[in-house]
């Protein structure tokens, strides 16, 4: 029902959707799609940040999983991985900056459609407004930063890409916010 109110309140016409690859995104972008049929879908790789090691983890529940949450954070290291099919910070932030790149060097312009993940978003937003953080002062913020901006089902976020450069536009849930005592670049 999110999407398709999502869907009813677009206010542009679509040049491109950009889907992530996990189904849940995939299944949001549905009434969208049906609606401007037209429109060239992607794949790319702007799927939820997957920190613990999946099959450990298989149909636990967030109550069992919060002490191995809380171990990861905790321990501030961008390049940890918890094992095979899990990802580091630094890669997941890493696709966040690629995909940024993909919509600044993208030569058609319009109204190009994402559908991620809220953890893929803040990441997003992270980069643009900290284009110079370091991974460790990037992660030692990302939950705090998660909390203050928090981002629903069907949020959306806007941008746009002048002189070669991505800028963030019509935020006004976005709150005032220092990393390491420095404030946005934006």
């Amino acid at each position: 029902m999110q999407s398709i109110d999502f869907a009813a309140r677009l206010r542009c016409e679509p040049t491109l959707f950009v889907v992530s690859p996990f189904l849940r995104a995939q299944q949001t972008a549905e009434p969208l799609r049906q609606r401007f049929l037209d429109v060239p879908v992607e794949v790319w790789p702007i799927q939820e940040f997957t920190f613990l090691e999946p099959t450990s983890h298989k149909d636990s529940t967030e109550a069992d999983r919060q002490p191995y949450v809380t171990d990861y954070w905790q321990r501030q290291d961008p390049e940890f991985l918890t094992g095979q099919g899990a990802e580091s910070f630094t890669k997941f932030f890493d696709r966040a900056r690629e995909a940024i790149h993909r919509l600044v060097t993208r030569k058609t312009g319009g109204c190009i459609i994402l559908f991620t993940h809220g953890y893929f978003m803040q990441a997003f937003r992270l980069v643009v407004r900290f284009p110079n953080a370091t991974d460790a002062e990037l992660m030692a913020n990302f939950l705090r930063f998660h909390l203050v901006n928090f981002i629903q089902n069907t949020d959306s976020l806007e941008f746009a890409i002048q002189n070669g450069k991505i800028r963030i536009i019509g935020q006004p849930q976005l709150t005032g916010f220092t990393l390491q005592g420095e404030t946005s670049h934006e």
